[in-house]
């Protein structure tokens, strides 16, 4: 039994280290609508298509990092209650 806790415990601080993970990345995307409206312009060198274009891919891009490290720290936060709650769970079986 006291295998399967420790199994459980480095479980949960792997997940512990993702969500940290998820948290820095969403720090560091916050710049990416900035990152359009200044890369956006150079577009302009070679048509304005060009340059809407580079600002809706930023944006795209901004977006779909968001959802998913959103949806992947919604997922990781409830793995880790699970894990705790079945680490003590196998602690009181124990005891």
């Amino acid at each position: 039994m006291n295998d399967s806790i420790a199994k459980y415990e480095s479980w949960a601080r792997e997940i512990e280290g993702q969500l940290a993970a998820y948290t820095k990345l969403r720090q560091q995307v916050r710049f990416f609508p900035l990152f359009a409206l200044l890369t956006a312009p150079f577009g302009l060198f070679k048509a304005p298509w060009v340059a809407i274009l580079i600002f809706f891919a930023w944006l795209s891009l901004w977006a779909t990092t968001l959802y998913i490290t959103y949806m992947r720290t919604w997922q990781y936060r409830n793995e880790l209650e699970k894990t705790r709650d079945e680490a003590d769970r196998l602690r009181a079986a124990v005891v």
